[in-house]
């Protein structure tokens, strides 16, 4: 039995306390949400209002960073590793909304926080009106996590990718609507850190590792226009690292991954809005199709990515 976790925690200004019931109908998300700016870098101020809880007790949790990106590399199998996941998303109040253990994908649906936006966030005229009024000015603010686990290369761990996307409720031509957030990377590392509590990480420890893990250059990528008139994107690693990287990249831009095939190399992703990165390396006219998106690799230094139609 796990006990109750902390559900309200601070970053910064920001005093988060995800709603359990205010979850965010999909049919009020507009389908063609334009993906957001990353906004500013990661800070190490955390506060968990002097309360922990505890999961379950992994031997050894590590983690990785490089320019990009943050993970976790655990040593159980994915298939060990899948139901702890599940339980962490659940215990801060978020329905699974997809999920496919084959794959290694879990997804949430949107849920309401109850937040109030610092001053800096609001703009300056909102910000006065604040101070004047002696007031916060909340803004709605939903988040959904993917997480994503998978095998790693030694067969003997598991590697976990965690991923928030956000939007928030703005009034547009007298109706209030939902639209995408710039991204959190504050709120991404915090939920990252407290699933590596979760796992059994002293909180202290998995701040140090955080805050200090090692980061690698940022690789240097070249887009080609391939004959079926694709792009085909060029990697200067290996196929397992290409592998690594486009993977992230799917789950920053929130595609729905379909299928996945590791040993073939193989993405079956499918593409439903026209808007963001791969409306400039797909066809304009395309609404929503499945393609496959493969990591072939050239040589020990160099692979490429090529988009194919099904």
């Amino acid at each position: 039995m796990l006990p109750e976790p902390v559900k309200k925690f601070g970053l910064g200004d920001r005093v988060l306390n995800y709603q359990g019931e205010d979850t965010v109908s999909s049919l009020v998300i507009p389908p063609d949400l334009t993906e957001p700016s990353f906004q500013s870098d990661f800070n190490d101020q955390y506060s968990s209002d002097n309360q922990t809880f505890e999961g379950i007790k992994v031997d050894n949790v590590e983690l990785k960073r490089d320019s990009f990106r943050r993970w976790l590399v655990v040593d159980k199998t994915p298939s060990e590793v899948w139901p702890w996941a599940k339980e962490f998303l659940k215990s801060y109040g978020f329905k699974i909304e997809k999920e496919d253990q084959k794959i290694g994908v879990m997804e949430t649906g949107y849920l309401e926080n109850d937040i109030n936006v610092p001053d800096k966030s609001l703009g300056a005229i909102r910000a006065f009106l604040s101070k004047s009024l002696k007031s916060k000015y909340g803004l709605p603010i939903a988040d959904k996590y993917r997480i994503r686990v998978e095998e790693s290369a030694n067969k003997k761990s598991s590697e976990i990718y965690l991923t928030l996307n956000s939007i928030e409720e703005v009034v547009n031509g007298g109706m209030r609507v939902w639209q995408a957030r710039a991204k959190d990377l504050e709120l991404e590392t915090e939920m990252l850190l407290r699933l590596m509590v979760f796992l059994g990480s002293d909180r202290f420890e998995a701040i140090e590792n955080i805050t200090n893990s090692l980061e690698v250059d940022k690789p240097q990528v070249m887009v080609n226009k391939a004959e079926n008139g694709y792009a085909e994107i060029l990697f200067p690693f290996d196929q397992r690292q290409t592998w690594g990287y486009l993977g992230w990249a799917l789950d920053e831009l929130d595609v729905d991954i379909e299928d996945l095939d590791v040993t073939e190399g193989s993405y079956y992703v499918n593409i439903v809005t026209k808007k963001g990165l791969f409306a400039r390396l797909l066809p304009s006219s395309v609404q929503s199709k499945t393609y496959q998106l493969f990591v072939k690799e050239l040589d020990k230094a160099n692979s490429i990515v090529v988009f194919n139609d099904l």
